[in-house]
């Protein structure tokens, strides 16, 4: 594993701090594109934009490359950037930390600015077996478009985590989005599963519900259930894709190896937990709250809801 951080003026700059983390990890790259074993990524730029499409650094997966064409590309394309177009734009400078694991081969690119604001992208590939698919998955922040008025949603009730689909800034917790609108999703898979090669496109089996990749469920009880409030202590939970199938059934899909949910009640962001021999960085999902910690529909933050990112120290 390796970790990366500096400053950024622009998504372009940004763009090329995480080419050069991922190539002195065995990546390597043609044009926008990053490549490595069953991994294809296009990464692109998008300085400025017209609504309803938002600026960021914006992934598109692949199965491979030829011609300089992407081959069997998602139509879900994360969009490291903010979600809503009246709030908290990327300001620049903004300070970016990058974390690069192999064996699974798994990218985690974090960018800070103004002060206490947070957007995120993350790629790899799972090693959950039984995938017909390439098991290449992607998420960001944020979804292709922009919603104009609309802040992020993600909310705790008492049945587990609430969240308002493509605008959550959560990794992989997330809904169906809006019926299968790919434009307001923001995580997908390369599973295969049922014919369906990614993850969020309708199914023509299902009467046009989509397949979906979501740790809602197996996370959204646990997440309610902490920090403890007897030592005020939060533990780190797994984040496991599980995709929707036919017959209302579900399929584990994604395993992440070096991340973690996390409740950060208790926590600073970028503060680093130590667990054994084990370190992990602290990130909130988008905006560290204390006084509103279960977050909630059309607000400036995500409560305390956050993440930790395994860490090397370097």
């Amino acid at each position: 594993m390796s970790f990366h951080t500096g400053v950024a003026n622009s998504f372009t700059a940004l763009q090329v701090a995480l080419f050069s983390a991922c190539a002195a990890n065995g990546w390597t790259s043609d044009g926008n594109t990053l490549m490595k074993g069953a991994a294809y990524i296009n990464v692109t730029p998008r300085e400025s934009a017209v609504a309803p499409l938002g600026t960021g650094l914006v992934l598109t997966g692949a199965t491979g490359l030829s011609g300089g064409l992407l081959q069997n590309p998602s139509a879900i394309t994360p969009r490291l950037g903010a979600p809503h177009r009246t709030i908290s734009p990327v300001t620049w400078p903004a300070e970016y930390f990058i974390h690069v694991f192999q064996d699974p081969d798994e990218v985690y690119l974090v960018l800070r600015f103004n002060v206490d604001y947070y957007l995120w992208l993350a790629f790899g590939v799972s090693d959950v077996p039984g995938l017909t698919g390439s098991g290449l998955w992607l998420h960001a922040s944020s979804a292709p478009v922009t919603y104009a008025g609309t802040s992020p949603a993600i909310s705790i009730s008492s049945s587990g985590v609430i969240v308002n689909n493509g605008l959550t800034p959560a990794a992989f917790m997330f809904l169906a989005a809006t019926n299968g609108v790919v434009a307001d999703q923001a995580g997908t898979i390369a599973s295969n599963f049922d014919g369906v090669l990614w993850a969020g496109l309708p199914n023509s089996q299902s009467s046009g519900a989509p397949q979906y990749i979501s740790a809602l469920v197996p996370a959204g009880p646990r997440l309610d259930r902490t920090p403890s409030a007897w030592n005020g202590e939060a533990a780190l939970i797994p984040i496991q894709g599980y995709v929707t199938r036919n017959a209302q059934k579900c399929s584990l899909a994604l395993d992440l190896r070096n991340a973690r949910y996390l409740r950060i009640d208790n926590y600073e962001a970028e503060q680093i937990i130590t667990l054994g021999p084990d370190q992990w960085r602290v990130y909130p999902f988008y905006r560290r709250n204390v006084e509103a910690r279960a977050g909630g529909a059309g607000v400036d933050h995500s409560g305390t809801f956050g993440w930790a990112i395994r860490y090397d120290g370097d």
